[in-house]
């Protein structure tokens, strides 16, 4: 398997599209070309994660924080000792950070689903377009090119999959010259049982489904419209929902401490303050308060707080628990590794960088 190929197997559970203006997913020095040895998973690129995954004869480091965010005109090995050692040594660097933050089943919902949050929405939905997409086809090839199109990735709403609507028609058309037509004669009006199928495909398989239509239907010429709809997704930044459960905001914050093996936590609020209803962005969060607080939610979970983030987390009546930034993200490698197991084939060699420690002591 090329690296290329992980790079698309990333992007079709966590595109790369999604990820925030500010940021820089995706390859940060590699050969596309190159065939994968081994892969390891680690949160940052760090000196710990370069020299496990050197040692442990990997050539793919794919992280979640890029070590590239802004234009780099040198790298040299006092300026750059991590960058420069990781190129000397072959070592292909990946980065899925925002995008993952935001897809469906990714860091926010891996940790959500740990601290039993049933997730409803997100915080801020993705920008990914959804169109409703509609093809005619030959009435006996419509099975096989409507299969063609759901295997591409159409058809999925919510928890289903393969949905569409179907109606029969004629079709008509009339072949000029230098055509091949399938059906019917050049210069002649043709009148055709045609199948009219209507699904729905998300921007990120757009592109596949197209070409799986052009593909696998009969006509040199096949007719199709695709229309952008008004229709908000489940995924985007961070999540709110429920827990099966009320506690106090003081209990909630232990519970979360302590599942989340955190060395601190900290909250604002009243600790008798009733929690069921939570809020979650993984990583630093602080950029929502204000519109998290319009919200109807208990608590909101985060991290990077503060002092006057908290100060008016408190003039609002926001209860916050803050914990800090690694402690929500260090999850990133087990999250990660459960995604590329669906899509990867399993002679693919996953490692986990698993001494992965927060930059801060704590005294």
């Amino acid at each position: 398997m090329k690296i290329k190929e992980l790079l698309n197997s990333i992007d079709s559970f966590a595109p790369f599209f999604l990820q925030e203006s500010y940021d820089n997913s995706g390859i940060q020095f590699g050969d596309e070309d190159a065939e994968i040895n081994k892969i390891v998973l680690a949160l940052d690129v760090s000196k710990g994660s370069v020299d496990f995954a050197i040692k442990n004869g990997a050539n793919v480091l794919l992280t979640h924080h890029p070590i590239l965010f802004f234009a780099t005109k040198r790298i040299t090995k006092r300026e750059k000792p991590l960058l420069y050692k990781a190129i000397a040594n072959g070592l292909n660097i990946i980065a899925a950070h925002t995008n993952f933050d935001i897809a469906e089943n990714g860091l926010n919902d891996y940790v959500g689903n740990l601290l039993g949050i049933k997730k409803e929405s997100s915080l801020q939905p993705a920008a990914e377009k959804i169109y409703k997409f509609s093809f005619y086809v030959p009435r006996n090839f419509a099975d096989s090119v409507r299969e063609a199109v759901f295997n591409a990735g159409a058809g999925k709403i919510g928890g289903y999959d393969k949905s569409s609507f179907n109606v029969e028609g004629i079709g008509t058309f009339r072949p000029l010259e230098g055509t091949d037509p399938f059906i019917g004669e050049i210069g002649k009006l043709s009148k055709t049982e045609e199948t009219k199928v209507e699904t729905v495909v998300n921007e990120r398989n757009l592109r596949k489904v197209i070409n799986a239509l052009l593909s696998a239907h009969p006509y040199e010429e096949p007719a199709y419209d695709i229309f952008e709809l008004k229709r908000s997704v489940n995924f985007g930044i961070g999540m709110e929902g429920v827990l099966e459960k009320t506690y106090s905001l003081a209990d909630f914050a232990g519970f979360v401490k302590e599942t989340l093996n955190a060395r601190y936590v900290r909250f604002v609020g009243y600790p008798d303050a009733s929690v069921k209803k939570v809020a979650l962005c993984t990583g630093a969060g602080s950029s929502l308060v204000e519109s998290v607080a319009s919200m109807d939610v208990d608590v909101f979970i985060t991290g990077d707080i503060t002092y006057h983030t908290a100060m008016r987390a408190r003039e609002i009546g926001l209860n916050l628990i803050d914990v800090e930034h690694f402690d929500t993200e260090k999850f990133f490698a087990c999250a990660m590794e459960e995604r590329l197991k669906e899509v990867l084939p399993d002679n693919i060699d996953i490692m986990k960088f698993e001494d992965e420690r927060s930059p801060f002591e704590i005294l």
